[in-house]
């Protein structure tokens, strides 16, 4: 089973198919404004991708880079293939081609009172499963608060703070600054 990730284009034909899935799979407080994410696909800051096993389109992933950190902001498989091992591979995929990196995501934090409760102990679970650990932090964002996940070492509030900066830049990072909660 070969994964592999293709930029996002319109011009894709599974396009309206990853759209639609990015609304599906996560809760509106952690979309990324359209305008933005298009703003940074036309200046060519990449890293939202389509995922193919082989040529089958199987789920989305949007990555960003900073230093030796790499963020795994959104992944999702598609929901007629999930529970098939992709999601593992996906994380393989990751794992070996930025091996020289450390790797941090964001879950919901365990709430056993959110009306998914089961979905966010299986989504970490899946997460432990894959090498990943708790990173000591929680990552309060506007209508939420999540759990910062790690694999291939630690981080500090600092590299956290710079991360989002760069993420959004020093503009929108003013502005949607999350904030950073050691637990």
């Amino acid at each position: 089973m070969s994964i592999n990730l293709r930029p996002l284009f319109e011009s894709d034909k599974n396009y309206y198919e990853v759209i639609d899935l990015y609304k599906k799979a996560f809760p509106e407080a952690q979309y990324i404004p359209t305008w933005f994410l298009r703003y940074k696909l036309r200046k060519g800051k990449m890293g939202f991708n389509i995922l193919y096993a082989h040529d089958i389109w199987i789920g989305l992933i949007y990555i960003t880079e900073y230093k030796d950190i790499l963020f795994v902001q959104f992944l999702a498989i598609a929901e007629s293939y999930r529970s098939a091992g992709y999601g593992s591979k996906v994380m393989d995929l990751l794992k070996g081609t930025h091996s020289e990196k450390r790797i941090v995501l964001n879950i919901e934090e365990l709430d056993q009172q959110a009306k998914n409760y089961k979905q966010r102990v299986k989504r970490k679970a899946f997460y432990e499963k894959n090498g990943f650990s708790s990173s000591g932090y929680r990552v309060k964002e506007p209508g939420e608060q999540l759990e910062m996940l790690i694999c291939g070492g630690n981080i500090n509030k600092e590299e956290i703070e710079a991360m989002y900066e760069k993420l959004f830049g020093s503009i929108l990072g003013f502005l949607f600054r999350p904030k950073v909660i050691k637990i």
